[in-house]
């Protein structure tokens, strides 16, 4: 296979990647959320299952029309639809606005329902959102601005995506709970964009600098709230976020 495709060969096997990785995305999703949310009582998990609010239920609707929406997305472009593809993203950025209200509400009503887990406290885990927050927002205002911008605008979208993969894995029975299986879900969460890393060599011949910039503010962010997340500091300021709920 040769190290980059050819110009005739691009633009197909980029509609199959991205239309692929979407629904790869969506399994994880599925997967991550299935004991709690899609499938409760058919798909049960060995770890406890956090009890669900309207707030929440509204929460995962919200989430799982974004997913449905980007793989939507992928198939208005692999149809050669644009206008389609342009209509429903001004959509996604109305959606995108709300999901960020949800998931400060939903922070704050988490810390005040305590219902985190046991090897940590209500304003420790609200650090897993609250991170979550400016990455999924500096993504999708990128994906936004550069939307004239293909190469660009596709891999900011797909970043944006991947934010959702730490909540979907962390919920995976990937090994008894505590910090080390939390630890190891992030770690798998951030390794979810080396199928853009490879799609970049494939295609381009190297990594794009979009991709580039998703790892490391991705990877940064994951170190930077492990570091804090238990400290006083940290503490103080997630108290004083989750009081304005």
């Amino acid at each position: 296979m040769p190290a980059t495709l050819t110009l005739a060969a691009l633009p197909n096997a980029e509609r199959r990647f991205y239309s692929g990785l979407a629904l790869g995305m969506a399994l994880i999703v599925l997967a991550g959320f299935s004991s709690s949310f899609y499938l409760p009582g058919i798909v049960v998990f060995p770890r406890p299952t956090p009890t669900f609010t309207p707030l929440l239920y509204v929460h995962g609707v919200a989430f799982t029309l974004w997913m449905l929406l980007f793989i939507a997305q992928t198939q208005f472009i692999a149809a050669g639809n644009r206008a389609l593809h342009m209509r429903a993203g001004i959509a996604g950025m109305v959606l995108a606005l709300v999901m960020l209200v949800l998931m400060f509400l939903a922070a704050g009503a988490q810390v005040a329902r305590a219902n985190q887990p046991p090897y940590v406290t209500p304003l420790t885990w609200s650090a897993l959102t609250y991170f979550g927050m400016p990455q999924f927002a500096l993504f999708v205002g990128l994906g936004w601005r550069y939307r004239h911008q293909p190469q660009f605008h596709k891999r900011f979208m797909v970043l944006a995506a991947l934010q959702m993969m730490e909540p979907a894995i962390g919920r995976l029975p990937l090994g008894p709970p505590g910090l080390g299986s939390q630890i190891l879900g992030s770690a798998l969460a951030w390794l979810t964009i080396l199928p853009l890393v490879f799609w970049d060599r494939r295609s381009l011949g190297r990594v794009h600098t979009v991709t580039l910039l998703g790892a490391i503010v991705t990877g940064g962010a994951f170190l930077l709230r492990y570091a804090v997340w238990q400290t006083d500091g940290w503490q103080q300021f997630a108290k004083t976020l989750s009081s304005w709920v």
